[in-house]
């Protein structure tokens, strides 16, 4: 029995018809490039995030975290006008979207547990997102491709929670495939798979600062490049995305432009470029130079779009130093968060303990490390699914369902490319609390 399975039962007393699982994402490079249209390169990591749900037949909402340590009660008429805890925002806002397709007004039960750290740039909201809408979409019965539950995700995210952020985190999140990158083409939305050589290794650095892209200069970044880009349409007619443009277009007509927009508009058409080289340099074989490509990626974000911090950019410069590292570079949206680096396999604990000894040294804190697997993509576990038809738990009547799916069972098809060699009054309760009864309401 998962973890999910036990938390799911202390907590309201039955068990999940549904569990689904999502993991973490590194941004591998493409800074800021999937909102501005252009293409973007990240792969699943290993760490992951479970949802367990069940439908009640009620208009009651409970959710809980294990990693929160929070019971939150709300319902179906009130939970869009109630202070909640923002942590269910997630989940609220992909309810909200399956709402709005018009499929159902039930109630539902939900618990989460992570082992997808939070605030540094692994994207935990979309694992929780999309772990979500899988549950959901199993449930219900909707069947809906797992394109669909991307682009519902997406939505929940910029609509419900607020951030106005690129297709690509739900993307490699729902899309994943061990030992293999996910290319996103965030103009046109499509994507497709490129597997790692086998001699490439991704090492993850956590800074001890915190990532949140609420409280970040993220949607001010956002509305720069929205404005640069209105900027050069009047003068670059049919425009459509600032990563499409060349950097002679910038070179051009910065005239029109103040300083920091132009600055914002060269990192991001420029990194548009390093992209598709890095792709290149990886097809060719050649690991060296993809790792060049990352490290000129970071040298832009800290100096062009201003979105590093110094406790990034020691920890590049420190990985950087090291022969056995090809390149490094902050992944995600920055100003704290994590830091990516490419190795050979030469690259051992040992160099990494050295790393954040330096760290600890310079900022009086400990950072964490760890070398990843590159993992498959959002999932439903149906080992121990027990339901009805309806997905409604019942005391009778239950109906078991055997098999687990495979790897890619909820995935399309994609093409593969190889190298040549996530309170009716907010009432909250923690963990210690004693567990609930039975609610009739679902018998």
């Amino acid at each position: 029995m998962h973890l999910i399975h036990q938390i799911f039962h202390d907590h309201f007393n039955c068990a999940p018809t549904v569990v689904a699982s999502a993991p973490g994402r590194v941004e591998v490079i493409g800074n800021h490039t999937d909102y501005n249209g252009g293409t973007v390169v990240g792969a699943c990591v290993e760490k992951r995030l479970f949802v367990a749900l069940r439908l009640r037949k009620d208009q009651q909402i409970r959710l809980f975290s294990q990693n929160e340590a929070e019971l939150v009660e709300t319902s179906v008429r009130s939970y869009t006008t109630e202070t909640l805890p923002h942590w269910t925002s997630y989940a609220l806002g992909v309810f909200d979207e399956f709402r709005m397709l018009g499929s159902h007004d039930l109630g539902f039960d939900l618990a989460i547990n992570s082992a997808i750290p939070t605030g540094e740039g692994l994207s935990s909201s979309a694992a929780f997102e999309m772990a979500t809408a899988l549950a959901f979409n199993k449930i219900l019965g909707l069947n809906l491709p797992m394109a669909a539950l991307v682009l519902l995700s997406h939505r929940a995210e910029n609509r419900y929670v607020g951030v106005p952020c690129g297709l690509l985190d739900q993307t490699v999140v729902g899309f994943g495939k061990t030992n293999s990158l996910i290319v996103l083409d965030a103009s046109s939305g499509r994507h497709h798979v490129f597997q790692i050589a086998e001699a490439a290794r991704l090492f993850i650095f956590r800074t001890h600062i915190r990532h949140e892209l609420r409280h970040s200069p993220y949607e001010v970044r956002h509305r720069e490049c929205r404005n640069a880009l209105i900027a050069l349409s009047k003068v670059i007619p049919g425009i459509r995305h600032l990563a499409h443009l060349h950097p002679s277009d910038i070179k051009a007509y910065d005239i029109i432009m103040d300083e920091v927009l132009v600055r914002r508009a060269r990192h991001v058409i420029e990194e548009q470029r390093r992209v598709g080289a890095f792709l290149g340099a990886l097809h060719a074989g050649n690991l060296s130079a993809a790792g060049q490509f990352l490290n000129a990626s970071h040298h832009s974000s800290r100096s062009l779009f201003e979105n590093s911090s110094p406790e990034l950019d020691f920890l590049v410069s420190q990985l950087c130093a090291k022969e056995s590292v090809f390149g490094a570079r902050l992944s995600g949206a920055g100003w704290g968060g994590a830091a990516v680096a490419l190795t050979s396999p030469a690259f051992t604990s040992v160099d990494a303990e050295q790393v954040v000894d330096a760290y600890e040294t310079n900022f009086e804190a400990r950072p964490g490390w760890w070398t990843t697997t590159i993992g498959p993509g959002a999932m439903i576990h149906e080992e121990d699914g027990i339901h009805n038809e309806e997905g409604i738990h019942e005391e009778d009547g239950v109906n078991e369902e055997d098999g687990v799916n495979e790897e890619d069972g909820v995935r399309t098809e994609e093409k593969v490319e190889k190298p040549s060699k996530v309170q009716s009054k907010n009432r909250t309760q923690k963990k210690a609390e004693n567990k609930p009864t039975k609610d009739p309401e679902v018998e």
